[in-house]
């Protein structure tokens, strides 16, 4: 399992993950939404990706 992190000066992040630390990272994200409210908006993003649904317009409004 390996992943990347680097943080840009705007502020934003490039995560790079490989396929088994998305699906660890995308699984523990929509088991936190079930806990939290504030984190149901990107468990969605992360279930649209995941079924092959994603709308970027969508998630670049919700991650703004």
């Amino acid at each position: 399992m390996q992943a990347s992190i680097k943080k840009k000066r705007d502020g934003s992040m490039d995560l790079r993950l490989d396929k088994d630390a998305a699906s660890a990272m995308f699984a523990s994200v929509l088991f936190a939404s079930r806990f939290h409210e504030g984190i149901a908006p990107l468990a969605r993003v992360a279930e649209d990706e995941l079924l092959g649904a994603g709308d970027l317009a969508w998630r670049k409004d919700l991650c703004q």
